[in-house]
């Protein structure tokens, strides 16, 4: 039995010694220590080198690695030896080589959608806009039954279309003699000046603004914007005179009328439906700093409706609280402009309005305000200033001043001129130095340099000549009394009936069919 055992126990621990070896071999491929392994099982001893045969999982190399092979201490023969093993595969894994991917391409963002809209009374889908076309139809088709067309959102869904033709910048300049035929002999050099001129990319981003806009308020079935406002520009033309080099943004519109602005130093009291008014707009975009003690006569106003904001706040409901501090932030706001700025008038100072993506930017036909600018209508041009700034999406504003010029029967209400026919020769970079009140003797002079620079006027044509309302008027100068006669009465004067003036009735200064005119005039209401 004994020697039975014994043949067992060989069998068995050479097996044993198989596997271990398999299993050596096996972990060799798999573990991070293979040379460490082979020596082992050689019975070699290991070479003696500064640099570690190994390293710890997750652990970098040193910071200095001068080469890539190491080499070993010389083995117990004398000869001289070299690491088996390189030091790249005993650093953790780095990749090869990088896979460059194409540019992600992504879809273009949906238009601005409005917030949710704001609940208030019901308004006819008729006045969201007036001079639409609007269309409507209902179309009822055959259904199942209620219980289950009701859960289908589909069955009952109503599809808002609106079909916008874009219009197209106007270059030639026998289209915009169509428009304003006397433009020709207004401006000699109109050949010339279109012949040079560019569509501005203005044109472009005003009908870009006018599409967001509609977009916005379409989501909401709010008020949209007309026929009137969207049609309202017919170019801007960006032109250098070939030899002057004198720049010149020609925008090609209508005019609606514009009421703001004020100035204590030059009107020191404006009527009650002014001060009262809660949509007259005290400043303009032009202004420069007050040269008088006098206030402004719209701060007060101000300041009592500041007051009232903030005793409106400290009772406010919390849902009312947000509004009533922009409130009070922008009152804070206008009153130490009013304090520290004067402004032109709407109603005294000729100024036209620019859109604010237009105005103040980057481009050398940008215009600037206080830039001088002429406008043609009619056959006649006014000198004017860029003043104020409007909506980025509109064109085509006019003080009242301009505006009552041109049609005396506009006003804030009622804009002069409907017609795209109103030619804004706009000269940018003219502004001067330093701002203040229009100098109107200054103002035809500069005006009329200007359009020398761009070919002159034509010989029966001429700049109208402003009066200004708000300048100081000098005192009246009194009639010569008559000297006495050698006897020391009067004479008597004889009128043309006989009478003389001792028997014509007395007469007072002045009759109710011919009113005394003041010195200023009531600016009309916004």
């Amino acid at each position: 039995m004994k020697p039975h055992r014994r043949g067992i126990t060989r069998i068995t621990w050479f097996k044993l010694t198989v596997c271990a070896c398999l299993a050596a071999m096996a972990a060799s491929l798999f573990t991070p220590y293979p040379a460490q392994i082979i020596r082992a099982l050689k019975g070699e001893p290991e070479p003696a080198t500064d640099v570690p045969d190994a390293y710890p999982p997750h652990t970098s190399l040193p910071p200095e690695q001068p080469d890539q092979t190491q080499t070993a201490a010389p083995d117990t023969a004398g000869r001289p030896g070299t690491a088996t093993e390189d030091v790249r595969l005993l650093s953790p894994w780095t990749p090869e080589r990088t896979i460059a991917l194409p540019p992600v391409q992504y879809p273009p963002f949906p238009p601005v959608l409005p917030t949710r809209p704001s609940t208030g009374a019901l308004t006819n889908i008729y006045e969201l806009a007036r001079g639409l076309n609007l269309k409507t139809q209902a179309n009822f088709l055959p259904g199942t039954l209620a219980s289950s067309d009701k859960k289908t959102k589909s069955n009952y869904q109503m599809t808002l279309t609106l079909n916008v033709k874009q219009p197209q910048a106007l270059t030639k300049k026998e289209d915009i003699l169509k428009l304003n035929p006397k433009l020709e002999a207004i401006l000699p050099d109109l050949s010339t000046l279109f012949s040079h001129a560019r569509v501005s990319p203005y044109y472009g981003q005003i009908y870009a603004r006018k599409q967001t806009e509609i977009r916005k308020n379409l989501a909401s079935l709010t008020k949209l914007l007309d026929r009137h406002n969207f049609y309202d520009t017919e170019t801007i033309l960006e032109i250098t005179h070939p030899e002057t080099r004198r720049k010149l943004l020609w925008l090609q519109s209508e005019m609606d009328v514009v009421s703001d602005g004020s100035d204590g130093d030059r009107l020191s009291t404006m009527p009650d439906k002014i001060l009262k008014s809660s949509f007259y707009q005290p400043s303009t975009s032009y202004r420069w700093k007050k040269r008088t003690d006098k206030p402004n006569p719209l701060l007060k106003p101000w300041q009592q409706r500041l007051a009232a904001y903030k005793a409106s706040l400290a009772k406010a409901p919390t849902a009312e609280k947000a509004a009533l501090r922009s409130k009070i932030d922008h009152a804070e706001r206008v009153i130490a402009e009013l304090k520290r700025y004067s402004f032109l008038i709407s109603e005294y100072d000729p100024f036209i309005v620019v859109p604010l993506g237009v105005v103040n930017q980057s481009s050398p036909f940008s215009p600037q305000f206080g830039d001088y600018a002429v406008v043609i209508v009619d056959g006649k041009l006014y000198p004017a200033l860029v003043g104020d700034a409007g909506p980025r999406y509109k064109t085509g504003e006019g003080s009242l001043r301009l505006s009552r010029e041109i049609n005396p029967k506009s006003g804030p209400y009622s804009r002069p001129v409907s017609d795209l026919v109103v030619s804004y020769l706009i000269f940018p970079g003219t502004a001067e130095p330093e701002a203040g009140p229009p100098d109107y003797e200054k103002f035809t002079a500069k005006c009329r340099e200007l359009l020398n620079d761009i070919g002159g006027m034509g010989d029966a044509f001429k700049l109208h000549q402003w009066e200004d309302l708000l300048a100081p008027k000098p005192p009246p100068v009194p009639a010569p009394s008559p000297s006495p006669s050698a006897s020391g009465k009067e004479p008597e004067t004889t009128a043309k009936d006989g009478k003389t003036a001792a028997d014509k009735p007395s007469e007072t200064p002045s009759s109710p069919s011919s009113p005394t005119p003041s010195a200023t005039s009531s600016p009309a209401a916004p």
